[in-house]
Formats: C-alpha cells, structure tokens, sequence
C-alpha cells in the first residue's frame, strides 16, 4: 500500500457545494484531503465526511505542512483567500479532473480548478485561481483570466480572451476572437458576438448589454 504520508497533504478552502466539488477532485487526483477550512463553518462539522478543521487561523497555524484547494465559487472571494495565501506562504493547489481534457501546450495556473469533462485545447491560458467547470470549453489561443469563472457547458471560440474576475453563466459561449471585460457577467445561454467591456452585464442572443459599470 502507497505510504499515505508521503503524499501531499491538502485543505479545501470553503466546504460550501463549490468545495465539495474541488475536495471531491483533490480525491479522484490521489490527494490525502485532511478536511476543510472555512471562517462560516463550525470547526467539527463535517462535510462528505470530511473535518472542517477551523478558518483562517487554522491554515496560519499548519502552514508548514499543507497545500490548500481554493474551494469558494465566488470570484472576489477566491482572489481573497488566494491573497492570504500568498502572505501565509502556502502552496495553491492546480486540480484538473481525471476526465478533462487538456493540451499539452495548454497553461493552467496555480489554484486554478478544471472539473469533470472540461475541454482546453493548444496554446491556452487559464489564470491563477480561475474555474473551468464541468462541460467547458477553451478552443485554442483562449487567455482566460485570474480568478475568472466559466460556468458548465460554456464555450469559448479560439483566441478569445475573458477577462480578470469574469463570470460566463450556464453554457454562454463567446465567438472566435472576441473579449470579455473583467468583472464582466455574461448570462446563461448568452452568445457573445463582439468584444463586452469591462463591469458589464450582458445576456441574451445575441448578448446585449443590461447593466453598465
């Protein structure tokens, strides 16, 4: 039996269902999951039988000895907890599902999270802490940005780029060579057929502007 020590130890921070998705990756990856970090939670609690172990005090104090899984769904939120890490010195983990595809060429940053049946194809770039959920596509030449978020069954056309902190709602898709803002918010069902600025929300086919920054 493999020495369960000598693997990588592992906290998921945020055990809401995001968390549970990452901790349930983190497993399939031949990770040893320790428990779960959140500041919400009481510590004791246990999810998918898992500890949650304590918040943010917890982590400083086992810093020396864990990795940590950036488990909140909520882009701020993830930038958030990716910037304590870094102060703390931790390691983000980069969890890519068993069953996602991923070119060899492709660049997926730290933190990043690719879930089940997701598609990155050549010359692709996901940022620090991004989400490409279960279903996604990024076509080649795609710059997805830091703490970004593309939602199941979305899709991106080659070279295009989202930007920093966006979100793409339940299978939007994005045509060949456009861009999207950061911060901006793109629907479910969404066809963006030209480049959206930044802080906007958009939705619809095609996707039209509703909320301006």
């Amino acid at each position: 039996m493999p020495n369960e020590r000598a693997k990588p130890r592992l906290v998921v921070y945020g055990c809401g269902g995001h968390g549970k998705v990452v901790a349930d990756i983190a497993l399939l990856c031949g990770l040893v999951v320790v428990g779960f970090v959140d500041d919400a939670m009481p510590e004791g609690s246990r999810v998918l039988g898992l500890p949650v172990l304590g918040g943010a005090a917890w982590l400083e104090a086992h810093r020396s000895e864990i990795l940590v899984a950036l488990g909140v769904g909520d882009n701020h939120a993830r930038r958030r907890i990716s910037a304590l890490c870094e102060r703390l010195e931790l390691t983000l983990a980069t969890l890519i599902h068993p069953t996602a595809a991923v070119a060899e060429s492709a660049r997926v940053g730290a933190g990043a999270v690719v879930m089940a049946q997701a598609v990155i194809n050549p010359d692709a770039q996901v940022g620090t802490g991004a989400i490409i959920n279960s279903g996604a596509i990024v076509e080649h030449d795609c710059e997805v940005g830091e703490f970004a978020h593309l939602s199941p069954n979305a899709t991106l056309g080659g070279a295009v780029r989202i930007g920093a902190l966006a979100h793409l709602g339940l299978g939007a898709s994005v045509l060949p060579g456009k861009a999207v803002g950061d911060e901006a918010v793109v629907g479910a069902g969404a066809v963006v057929l030209g480049d959206l600025p930044p802080r906007v929300v958009a939705v619809g086919v095609p996707a039209r502007v509703i909320t301006q920054p």
